[in-house]
């Protein structure tokens, strides 16, 4: 089931999930909003515009980029549930469905937040916007919630997981934005490391639990794929920074320059250095302790500073202090304790290296 063929089929179910999940919904809002959902429900990487795109194609292709959210679900799922009942799979659905409305609207919330280039914010503006990613985080556990008469108390369960999971989320996107008004030499590594452990990790640490959850999992199970979600979510936010401050001559040939401004036909790219965010490197690089301030404690300093300098300038100072080599240390440290979470889950559920594979690429690669 973790072959090419066992992913369409998980994305494949989930679409059908979330297409009924959502029909309940036409008779009680205007056309008007279930277009600004539907948008942001088909933005890349979603699960409706993923298997859309496979459908048209023949479907013999895996979508990129994957919609990992519903397979975070399903594989804890099949993890929880034991060799015996694999093929109870489809239980896990309302929770591969919730997670997967709600990180559409923290994707459109997180959008509103940062100012990003967003086609929902140019055709709609920040008040629908706002309105309707509100209105998915209830959706999201409307869907759990109506997965009771079936599931029972693991859909309760499920449920508290993923409030849990957004009100840590709330609490690290509040402290993400909090942090970037303060003084340059204010924010500790630890201070940024809980950001990233409260905004990506809760998110993938929610997943999992959900899933973990509706298979009616032991505790040690469930607390072990709850710690794995996260450490997965440490990884992948790291990148994310790391890429966001590498200058441009740096980044790997398949990640898109996102270039924009005057001339350009887009919007300028609100980058974490012109956000003044206090990622990992950034906050590594504005605590260097060299006699003489690099140039980006200078313009952290100054409130207009970021404006003044050149942005490339900026991202190679971030390289030349170390910033993404401590970064990419930090990466390291994760990919450690995925393995260590790995074996102590497999004395648990053997043949769970097996059934998690598809989403540890990162953990194989450092076992190797």
């Amino acid at each position: 089931m973790n072959s090419e063929a066992g992913i369409r089929l998980y994305l494949e179910a989930t679409y059908d999930a979330l297409t009924e999940a959502l029909l309940e919904y036409t008779c009680v809002m205007p056309v008007s909003l279930i277009t600004i959902g539907k948008m942001a429900l088909l933005a890349p990487g979603k699960v409706l515009r993923a298997v859309a795109e496979m459908r048209q194609g023949g479907g013999d292709v895996l979508p990129s980029p994957l919609p990992r959210w519903p397979l975070y679900v399903i594989l804890a799922y099949r993890t929880g549930i034991g060799s015996q009942r694999q093929d109870n799979w489809r239980a896990a659905l309302p929770g591969a469905v919730a997670v997967e409305i709600a990180m559409a609207a923290a994707d459109l919330l997180d959008e509103l937040t940062d100012d990003d280039p967003s086609p929902i914010l140019a055709q709609y503006g920040p008040g629908q916007a706002l309105n309707t990613g509100s209105l998915m985080l209830v959706m999201a556990q409307q869907v759990l919630l109506h997965a009771v008469p079936g599931l029972g108390e693991r859909a309760l369960a499920a449920l508290g997981a993923l409030q849990e999971m957004l009100v840590e989320a709330a609490v690290g996107q509040h402290l993400d934005m909090l942090y970037g008004s303060m003084a340059a030499d204010e924010v500790t590594l630890d201070m940024s490391v809980g950001i990233t452990e409260k905004k990506a990790g809760a998110l993938l640490a929610g997943a999992f639990r959900v899933g973990a959850l509706l298979s009616g999992a032991e505790p040690p199970v469930v607390d072990l794929l709850t710690r794995m979600g996260r450490e997965m979510g440490g990884i992948a936010q790291i990148i994310n920074d790391i890429q966001d401050v590498l200058p441009a001559s740096e980044l790997p040939d398949d990640i898109p320059l996102e270039v924009g401004g005057e001339g350009s036909g887009r919007p300028e790219r609100k980058t974490d250095l012109r956000l003044r965010k206090r990622t990992l490197p950034i906050v590594f690089t504005l605590r260097d302790d060299s006699p003489e301030p690099n140039v980006l404690q200078t313009a952290f300093r100054d409130p207009t500073g970021i404006a003044k300098i050149d942005e490339e300038e900026l991202r190679q100072v971030v390289v030349t202090a170390g910033g993404v080599q401590f970064a990419n240390l930090i990466i390291e440290v994760h990919n450690q304790n995925i393995l260590q979470i790995l074996g102590e889950l497999e004395e648990l559920r053997p043949g769970v290296r097996e059934i998690l594979s598809p989403l540890l690429p990162l953990a194989q690669s450092a076992e190797q």
